[in-house]
C-alpha cells in the first residue's frame, strides 16, 4: 500500500475520532514517533555498542542454527539433536531462515542476527497489537497506548531470549485482524493461512493452543446465540477451516519430511527434567518481574472496559480474543492437580494479558484525557491519571531492562572471553584439512539438577568455536577428562548428572563412528570453571593425563589453544577494534538499515491486497509482517527444492520472487480500485455492531 494514500487515510481518521489531543495522535507523524521511540529504547544500547551481542542465553541456539543453514544441507538442522533430544528443533526452521535472509540481504553478522531478531521483534509484535486494538476502537489513543504497554511487557521474562515463541506470537498477533475478515475475503484468507502456517514452523505447540482458542470462541459464540449454528458456521467458519488447514498442512509437511528427513511435532518441545519446586519457584520469579501491583489493576481495568463494550456489540473481535484468549493460562496451574512441567511457560502461549493490560492503560488514559480537557477539580485529576499511567509504563520498561540484563553488556548468551577463546579455535580448525573432524568438547561442572541447563548451554554456545561445515559436527562429554579417555561415563551420585553423563558419551561415540575424520578433544576453560577439569582446562594440573592420551587433546584458555603432544601455541587472531561511530561503523549500520528496508517492500505492496482497508497505524505492523511471511514461506519451500545450503543467490532469488509478486498483488488491488475493498473488507475496519 502506498504511504502516501495511507497518510491520508490516517489524516481522515484523526479528523473523524472525537480526540481530545486535537486530532495530533492520529497523525502519521504520531505513529512514526511512537515506532521510533520504541525501536530507539531496545536498539540504542546495541548501536552505542556494536560489540554487543543479544541478551540472555537461548540467542545460542539460534545463533548456530543461521549459521548451519548458511553452510550446510538444511535437513542438518534435523539431524542435530543430542542426548535426550537437548538440540532436536524438529521443522522449527522460520528463525533461521529469517537469520539467512538477514545476514546475506541485510549484511547482518553472524553475531548480529539474534541482535537484530530480538530488537525488532518485541517492537514489531507492539505495532501489531496496537494496530489490531485501534482497528476495532477507531482511537488513536488507543494504537499509543497498547504499543507503549505491550513493547513494556516484552521485556519480562516469558519473551526474552525465546525467540521461537515470540516469533510465533509475532505471526499469530499479525494474524488477529484477518479473523473476521476472512469471513468474506479469500486474500485474508490465505493471508491468515500463511500466518498460522509458518507458526506451525515456529512452534507447533504456541499454533495449537491458539486453534483451540479460536474454536473456544466459535464454542462461546455458539451458546450466546442460542445454539444457532448456521449463524456460527457463517461467521467463524471460514475463520475455523483456514486455522485447520493450516495446523493440517504443518503436521503433513512436518511428517513428510520435506528438507529430506521426517520429523515428529513431540521435537518442538523438551522440558528440562526438573521437579515441581523448581518449576513453581520460575513462576514465582516470572510473576514477580511483571510487576503485578502495577500492571495487575490495568488488567483488571482492561478486562471490565472490553466486557462493558462487548455489551454494545463493540469491538467484537477485540473482546472476544482479549478475553478467551485467557484460556492458555490455565496451565500455570498444573501444581494443584499434582503435575510436573514447566507452568510458567504458559505465559508465552498467549497475547491476551498483554493486550488487556494495554486496553486498561488506553481507558485509564482516555478517561483522564476527557477529564484533563474539563474545569477544576476534574482536571487536575485527569492530569494526575494521565501521570500515574505514564510511570507506570516507565517503571515497566525500567524494570524490564533490569531483569533482562538487555542494556547491561556481560548479560549476552556469550562473554567476551568465551568469544576469544572460540575464536581461536574455530580459526585452527578452518586451517585443517580435515573437514569432517568430530569435535568432542569436554564439560564439567558441580552436580545438581540445573547441570541440564549447564549442558544445553554449552553445547550451543560451544558451536560457535565450529567453522561453516562442521557446526553439525560438534559433541559433548559431561565429566572428567580422565574417564572419557578411557571411554567411560562419569557419575557423581546426582540423579541428573548420573543420566547425561552416559548419555552424552553414547551420542558421542555414535557420531565419532560415523565420521571419517579423526576425533578431536577440547577442553575449554570457560566450559570447566568447576568440576574434575578446572586445572587441566587452565594449562595446569596433571599435564601427564592429556601427553599420554591416545586422542589428540586441546586445551582452551585465555585466548589460546594448547594442542597435546606439541610445543605450539596458538592464539586468537586479532580482532578489529569496534566499529563505533567511526567512517566504517557508519557505512555499515546505513548498509543494514537499506537492506533491511529493502527486506520489508513485498511486504508493503502486499497490505492493500491483504486488507483493502486497513490504516496507516495498522499498516505499520502489517507490512513487515506480511513481508516476513512471504520471504520465509519462499525461503522454506526454495530449500526444500534445492536441499543445499542457504546461498547468496537463493536469498536473492526468494526476495526477487517476493517484490514481483507484491508488487502484482499491490497493482491487482489498486487497479480493482473501491470495488476491491467493498468485496475483499466489506466494512471491517467500521466499529462492530456484531453480536457476540
Amino acid at each position: 500500500m502506498a504511504v502516501s494514500t495511507l497518510s491520508d487515510r490516517a489524516r481522515r481518521e484523526s479528523r473523524l475520532n472525537n480526540d481530545p489531543s486535537g486530532g495530533f495522535l492520529g497523525r502519521p507523524a504520531a505513529y512514526l514517533a511512537t515506532t521510533l521511540i520504541l525501536f530507539a529504547l531496545f536498539g540504542w544500547t546495541f548501536i552505542a555498542d556494536p560489540e554487543r551481542v543479544a541478551p540472555t542465553k537461548d540467542p545460542a541456539y539460534y545463533t548456530w542454527r543461521t549459521e548451519a543453514l548458511l553452510s550446510e544441507r538444511p535437513v542438518r538442522l534435523l539431524e542435530v539433536d543430542g542426548a535426550f533430544d537437548m538440540f532436536a528443533g524438529g521443522y522449527r526452521v522460520s528463525a533461521p531462515v529469517i537469520g539467512g535472509f538477514l545476514r546475506h540481504v541485510g549484511g547482518v553478522g553472524p553475531l548480529r542476527t539474534t541482535v537484530l531478531l530480538m530488537v525488532a521483534l518485541p517492537v514489531i509484535t507492539a505495532l501489531l497489537l496496537a494496530g489490531f486494538a485501534y482497528r476495532q476502537l477507531r482511537d488513536p489513543l488507543a494504537w499509543h497506548a497498547v504499543a507503549f504497554t505491550s513493547a513494556g511487557l516484552f521485556l519480562t521474562p516469558p519473551f526474552v531470549g525465546y525467540l521461537d515463541n515470540l516469533l510465533c506470537l509475532f505471526f499469530i498477533a499479525a494474524a488477529l485482524p484477518f479473523l473476521e475478515a476472512a469471513r468474506r475475503s479469500w486474500p485474508a484468507r490465505f493471508a491468515l493461512f500463511f500466518f498460522l502456517l509458518l507458526s506451525g514452523f515456529t512452534h507447533p505447540t504456541t499454533l495449537v493452543i491458539f486453534g483451540g482458542t479460536l474454536g473456544l470462541m466459535a464454542a462461546v459464540r455458539f451458546l450466546l446465540r442460542g445454539f444457532d449454528l448456521r449463524s456460527v458456521i457463517r461467521d467463524d467458519g471460514p475463520m475455523l477451516l483456514t486455522a485447520l488447514a493450516a495446523a493440517v498442512a504443518t503436521y503433513a509437511l512436518w511428517t513428510l519430511g520435506i528438507w529430506g528427513d521426517s520429523a515428529s511435532l513431540t521435537e518442538s518441545a523438551l522440558p528440562p527434567p526438573y521437579d515441581s519446586a523448581f518449576f513453581l519457584d520460575r513462576l514465582g520469579l516470572w510473576v514477580a518481574a511483571m510487576n503485578p501491583l502495577l500492571t495487575g489493576p490495568l488488567f483488571l481495568i482492561g478486562l471490565a472496559g472490553l466486557a462493558l463494550v462487548g455489551r454494545n456489540g463493540e469491538a467484537a473481535d477485540l473482546v472476544r480474543i482479549s478475553i478467551l484468549w485467557l484460556a492458555p493460562l490455565a496451565g500455570i496451574l498444573g501444581f494443584l492437580a499434582g503435575l510436573t512441567y514447566p507452568y510458567y511457560r504458559f505465559f508465552n502461549t498467549t497475547l491476551a494479558w498483554v493486550l488487556l493490560v494495554g486496553a486498561g492503560a488506553y481507558f485509564v488514559l482516555r478517561g483522564a484525557l476527557e477529564l484533563a480537557h474539563g474545569g477544576g477539580a476534574a482536571r487536575g485529576a485527569g492530569w494526575a491519571g494521565i501521570a500515574v499511567i505514564v510511570a507506570i509504563l516507565g517503571y515497566n520498561f525500567a524494570t524490564g531492562f533490569k531483569v533482562s540484563g538487555w542494556n547491561k553488556p556481560q548479560g549476552g548468551w556469550i562473554s567476551a572471553d568465551l568469544r576469544t577463546d572460540l575464536d581461536a579455535l574455530r580459526g585452527e580448525l578452518a586451517a585443517e584439512e580435515d573437514r569432517d573432524r568430530p569435535v568432542v568438547f569436554v564439560i564439567d561442572e558441580t552436580p545438581s539438577p540445573q547441570v541440564w541447563g549447564f549442558t544445553k548451554l554449552s553445547g550451543n554456545t560451544s558451536r560457535y568455536g565450529l567453522p561453516p561445515g562442521q557446526i553439525d559436527n560438534g559433541y559433548l562429554y559431561l565429566g572428567s577428562l580422565a574417564n572419557y579417555l578411557e571411554g567411560k561415563a562419569t557419575t557423581e551420585g546426582d540423579p541428573t548428572y548420573d543420566r547425561l553423563s552416559p548419555a552424552l558419551l553414547e551420542d558421542a561415540e555414535d557420531g565419532i563412528a560415523a565420521a571419517e575424520g579423526e576425533p578431536l578433544t577440547v577442553v575449554a576453560s570457560a566450559f570447566n570453571v568447576n568440576g574434575a577439569n578446572t586445572d587441566i582446562a587452565a594449562g595446569g594440573g596433571p599435564a601427564r593425563l592429556v601427553e599420554d592420551a591416545d586422542a589428540e587433546v586441546w586445551m582452551l584458555n585465555d585466548g589460546t589453544v594448547v594442542k597435546s603432544g606439541s610445543a605450539e601455541t596458538a592464539r586468537a587472531a586479532e580482532v578489529a577494534p569496534p566499529l563505533g561511530w567511526n567512517l566504517s561503523g557508519v557505512l555499515h549500520l546505513l548498509r543494514v538499515v537499506a537492506g533491511v528496508a529493502l527486506l520489508i517492500v513485498p511486504g508493503a505492496f502486499a497490505v492493500r491486497w491483504a486488507l483493502p482497508d486497513a490504516s496507516f497505524a495498522e499498516a505499520l505492523g502489517l507490512a513487515p509482517a506480511l513481508a516476513v511471511t512471504g520471504l520465509t514461506v519462499a525461503g522454506v519451500a526454495a530449500l526444500a527444492v534445492t536441499r543445499s545450503p542457504f546461498s547468496p543467490a537463493l536469498a536473492w532469488i526468494c526476495l526477487g520472487i517476493a517484490l514481483a509478486l507484491g508488487a502484482v498483488l499491490g497493482l491487482v488491488a489498486r487497479s480493482a480500485g473501491p470495488a476491491w475493498r467493498e468485496t475483499t473488507s466489506g466494512g471491517v475496519g467500521r466499529r462492530h455492531a456484531l453480536r457476540l
